[in-house]
């Protein structure tokens, strides 16, 4: 099965200062989903900017290699690595609320991002934005495409996100903590759209600190402590037998949390 994406040995430093992110390893294949989980400030989302070569480089430097397709995006000029940011390879924030232009309506969002990589004309880009967002689910694609952010949810704007990323056909999208300002309902939705994005032939490399998550979507997971990759294997290996502590915290903090939401939920009742 191809390798899409493939990380070797990657490094982030803040400019004369020691590593944040320190020789991450790791590669997805076509329709795979990889799992990166860690605490908050583990070198999740660094990790994730650093890939889509979005980090300032006046504050930031970055080595290693970052293989997209076998092309290392470290070695493309900034004017290659535009042509292939946002169409082979995108990325779903982790805030929705905060990621779009609070002045710009939604449908120029999804023109100008389709304009930025193909011929198309505004009226030709504005009907295929209303296509892909009724791909998503969503109703009433017209009054969504000439809303401001702040008239939708976040559950509607995260899936106005997931649209965005689709357009292009990338054959990645890294989803940072995509789930994490959603209830519980709008949770169930992206992750279902996840799946159909998986089973399309899409890699996808989902940064959580929920297990929940990792344990609906991904095949393979990196467990992140201090910038390190602490531990790492299938799925089913990391639940049913974690070889490092710092792993056995992490899941034994989701159980405890679940045994509190279902005895809360006893109460209530």
């Amino acid at each position: 099965m191809e390798t899409v994406l493939a990380v070797n040995n990657l490094k982030v430093s803040l400019k004369n200062q020691a590593p944040l992110v320190k020789n991450i390893s790791l590669s997805i294949k076509k329709g795979k989903v990889l799992g990166i989980i860690g605490e908050s400030g583990s070198g999740k989302t660094l990790t994730c900017k650093a890939i889509m070569q979005i980090l300032n480089k006046r504050s930031f430097t970055v080595s290693g290699q970052i293989l997209l397709h076998n092309t290392d995006l470290l070695k493309m000029s900034e004017k290659q690595v535009r042509t292939v940011i946002g169409k082979d390879i995108s990325m779903i924030m982790q805030n929705p609320m905060t990621a779009f232009d609070p002045m710009m309506k939604i449908g120029r969002h999804i023109t100008d991002t389709l304009r930025a990589h193909t011929s198309l004309t505004r009226k030709q880009a504005h009907k295929v934005g209303q296509n892909q967002l009724k791909k998503m689910n969503l109703i009433r694609v017209s009054d969504i495409m000439n809303s401001y952010p702040h008239q939708l949810s976040g559950g509607m704007l995260q899936r106005v996100m997931i649209a965005i990323s689709l357009m292009l056909k990338p054959s990645i999208i890294i989803a940072d903590e995509a789930t994490t300002a959603l209830d519980v309902k709008n949770q169930a939705i992206i992750l279902t759209e996840f799946q159909r994005i998986r089973s399309s032939g899409v890699g996808l490399l989902v940064v959580t600190h929920d297990f929940g998550v990792i344990a609906k979507i991904a095949d393979d997971v990196l467990v992140m402590k201090d910038g390190e990759v602490v531990e790492s294997g299938t799925v089913y290996k990391i639940f049913h037998n974690p070889q490092e502590v710092y792993t056995k915290e992490l899941l034994q903090a989701r159980f405890l949390v679940d045994e509190v939401d279902h005895a809360l939920s006893k109460e209530s009742i």
